[in-house]
C-alpha cells in the first residue's frame, strides 16, 4: 500500500481522475453537451427576432422549435452531469476517508500521544469534504468556464469581430490576477484549516472533560478558553473570505464592462442597418454569458486552492511513518512460551528508560502476577507485549519468533488485553462484549463470560437485558460495571494469553474475589491459557504461580506470595500496608503506571 499511495500524495487530482475515468468522462461529456445547447440558444433567439422583423411566420416557427429543443437539451444533459459528477466526487471522498482511517489504524501510540483528537476528526470530516468540493464542484466550475469560453468566443467572432475585441479587451489581464489570487487563497485556506483543527481539538477536550469542568465550576473559564480558539478560527475565515470576495468581483468586472462597451460603440451599426437587431440581442446575451465563466473560474480556483490546502494536511498524515508497521509474516498456531530478553525501553522524548534489561520467560498455562510502585514500568511492559509501542529486535519473542515478525492479526488472536481504562461503545451490552468477533457468536457465550465476571445478574435486571443500549463510552454504567464488561470482552475470545492491566481497580473487594475465584474455575476448563495479572491488590495476585515485582523499570524479585513476603522489601511494604487496611496509601504507592 505505501508504494501505491505515493501517486495520490504527489498528484491527488491526477490520481483520482485516472482512478475513476469512466464516471468522470461521462460527466465531462454531459457538461460539454449542456454548454453546447446553452450557447446555441442566443442564436435561436436571434433567428426568432430576425423572423419577427421580417414578418416571416415559417422562419419564426422554425426558430421557436429550435429554441425549445435547445432548452430541452440543456435540461436533460444538466441532469446527467450532476449525476455523474456527484458520483465521482463522493466516491473520491469515500476512498480518501477510508485511506485516512486505514492510516490511523496502523499508527502507534506515539502519534496519538501528540495529536489532538479534534484535529484527527477535522481531517476526516472538514478536510476531506473541502477536498471533495475541490475535485468535484471546483473542477467542474473550471471545466464549465473553459467550455463556455471556448464555445462563446468563436460565436461572438462569427457575429462581429470588431464588436468582440472592443467588448472583451480587458480579458488578457485576468490570468495575472488569477495567479496572484490563487496563491493568496492557498496560503490563507491552509491557515484556516489549521485553526479549525485547533478549535475542534479544544472542543473535543472540553466535551470529554465536562464532568470535572462542572465539578470544579470551571464552565466560564473553559468557555473563555474556547472562545479564544473560536476567535482565531473566525479571523482565519475572514481572511479567506476577504480574498475570495475580492476574487469574484474582479472576474466579473472585466466582462461586465463589455456590456457598456457594446452599448457605447456598437449601437450605431444597428441604427444604420449594418447589423440586425437579432444579432445585437444575441451578442449581448453572449456578453452576459461571459460573466459566468469568469465568475466560475474564480469560484472553481478558489475551491481548488482550498482543497489543495486541505490535502496538504491530509498528506502530512498519510506520510507519517508508523513505528509499529504490520510487516510480519509469521502466525502463531499454538502458544507455548513468551520470552523477554534484555528488554529496555524509553518513551519518545523521555530522558530516563522506563524499562531496563528485563529478562523473563512465561510458559503456556501459567498465571503470572505483576506488581510494583508508580512508575515501575508495569503498563509499559504490557504495552510492549501487545505492540502498542515498538520493542527492540529480539527482545520479545513468542514461541521463539520475534514479535515484529508476527502478523498483527495473529498477535491479536494470541493475546487479549484488558486495559486500565474501560472503553465501551454506543451499542448494546451484547455487542460490546462480542466486539472481537466479525459475526455475533450468540447470546450463550456472552452470558457465560458475563457470569464469570459476576455481572450477569445486574444485566438481567435491566429492561432489555443484553440488548440494553449503552451511552457514549458506557456513561450509564458504573466504573466497576464497565471494567467487568471489558474483562468479559477479552475472555469470550478464548485467546491463549490474557493480560489484565489493573482491570479490577474499580470493583469492590467482594466482587473482585468473586471474579478471581471464577477465573480460577475457568482455568480448569482452559488449562493452557496463560494469564498475566497486573494489580496493586496483593490479594488478587497471591494465588498466581509466580509474582514479578518491578521497581524503577527493573525486576526486583520473582517468586510466590509467601516467598516474596520474606525476601522482597517492596513486596513486604505492600503487604504490610494492605494488611493494616491502609488501602488508600497502598493505592498511592502501587497505582497504575501511566
Amino acid at each position: 500500500m505505501p508504494g501505491k499511495s505515493r501517486p495520490l500524495q504527489q498528484q491527488p487530482f491526477r490520481y483520482y481522475l485516472r482512478a475513476h475515468p469512466r464516471v468522470f468522462l461521462l460527466g465531462v461529456i454531459a457538461l460539454f453537451l449542456t454548454n453546447l445547447f446553452d450557447v446555441l440558444t442566443p442564436l435561436g433567439l436571434k433567428a426568432g427576432i430576425d423572423a419577427l422583423e421580417a414578418r416571416d411566420a415559417s422562419r419564426l416557427a422554425w426558430a421557436v422549435g429550435a429554441y425549445a429543443l435547445m432548452m430541452v437539451g440543456v435540461t436533460v444533459f444538466r441532469f446527467c452531469w450532476r449525476i455523474f459528477f456527484g458520483r465521482f466526487h463522493h466516491t473520491v471522498a469515500e476512498d480518501l476517508r477510508n485511506r485516512i482511517y486505514d492510516k490511523l489504524s496502523e499508527l502507534g501510540a506515539t502519534y496519538y500521544n501528540k495529536t489532538p483528537v479534534g484535529q484527527i476528526i477535522s481531517l476526516l470530516s472538514n478536510d476531506v469534504n473541502t477536498f471533495r468540493m475541490a475535485i468535484g464542484p471546483g473542477l467542474l466550475l473550471v471545466l464549465d468556464a473553459v467550455f463556455y469560453s471556448a464555445m462563446i468566443l468563436p460565436l461572438m467572432i462569427s457575429l462581429s469581430w470588431a464588436w468582440t475585441w472592443k467588448t472583451l479587451i480587458a480579458l488578457p489581464l485576468l490570468p495575472f490576477l488569477i495567479r496572484k489570487m490563487e496563491n493568496l487563497l492557498h496560503e490563507r485556506s491552509r491557515h484556516q484549516q489549521d485553526r479549525l483543527g485547533e478549535m475542534s481539538g479544544r472542543a473535543a477536550e472540553i466535551v470529554s472533560g465536562i464532568r470535572p469542568i462542572k465539578s470544579f465550576a470551571q464552565e466560564q473559564t473553559q468557555a473563555q478558553s474556547f472562545n479564544q480558539f473560536s476567535r482565531r478560527f473566525e479571523h482565519a475565515c475572514n481572511l479567506v473570505a476577504k480574498a475570495d470576495s475580492a476574487f469574484h468581483p474582479a472576474m466579473q468586472f472585466a466582462v461586465t464592462i463589455g456590456s457598456v462597451s457594446l452599448l457605447w460603440f456598437c449601437t450605431a451599426d444597428v441604427v444604420s442597418g449594418a447589423i440586425t437587431l437579432g444579432t445585437f440581442v444575441a451578442f449581448h446575451e453572449y456578453i452576459k454569458r461571459m460573466v459566468w465563466p469568469m465568475s466560475a473560474i474564480g469560484m472553481g480556483i478558489s475551491m481548488i486552492e482550498q482543497g489543495r490546502a486541505s490535502f496538504d494536511r491530509i498528506r502530512e498524515l498519510l506520510d507519517t511513518p508508523t513505528d509499529i508497521p504490520d510487516t510480519g509474516i509469521e502466525t502463531i498456531k499454538e502458544f507455548t512460551r513468551l520470552e523477554i530478553r534484555s528488554l529496555s525501553f524509553r518513551y519518545p522524548g523521555a530522558n530516563d528508560e522506563a524499562l531496563q534489561n528485563l529478562d523473563l520467560t512465561i510458559n503456556a498455562g501459567e498465571t503470572i502476577g505483576l506488581v510494583g510502585p508508580v512508575g515501575a514500568g508495569k503498563s509499559t511492559l504490557v504495552s510492549l507485549l501487545c505492540r502498542v509501542y515498538p520493542a527492540a529486535r529480539d527482545s520479545i519473542r513468542v514461541n521463539g519468533i520475534d514479535l515484529a515478525d508476527i502478523t498483527r492479526a495473529s498477535l491479536s488472536e494470541t493475546i487479549a488485553l484488558v486495559p486500565q481504562d474501560a472503553f465501551l461503545f454506543s451499542r448494546t451490552i451484547a455487542e460490546n462484549v462480542a466486539l472481537g468477533f466479525a459475526e455475533f457468536p450468540g447470546i450463550e457465550p456472552v452470558r457465560d463470560v458475563a457470569t464469570t465476571v459476576n455481572i450477569d445478574h445486574e444485566i438481567q435486571s435491566l429492561p432489555r437485558n443484553y440488548d440494553s443500549p449503552l451511552g457514549e463510552r458506557g456513561v450509564n454504567l458504573s466504573g466497576g460495571q464497565k471494567q467487568r464488561l471489558t474483562i468479559a470482552r477479552a475472555l469470550i475470545r478464548k485467546t491463549p494469553v490474557v493480560i489484565f492491566d489493573d482491570s479490577l481497580s474499580a470493583v469492590d473487594g467482594k466482587t473482585e474475589q468473586a471474579i478471581v475465584a471464577a477465573l480460577k474455575d475457568r482455568r480448569a476448563r482452559y488449562p493452557q491459557q496463560t494469564v498475566i495479572l497486573v494489580s496493586h491488590r496483593l490479594a488478587t495476585l497471591k494465588h498466581a504461580d509466580r509474582i514479578i515485582v518491578l521497581d524503577k523499570g527493573r525486576i526486583e524479585a520473582e517468586g510466590q506470595h509467601q516467598d516474596l513476603i520474606r525476601t522482597c522489601a517492596t513486596y513486604q511494604r505492600l503487604h504490610q500496608l494492605q494488611s493494616e487496611g491502609l488501602g488508600q496509601s497502598a493505592t498511592e504507592l502501587t497505582g497504575a503506571n501511566p
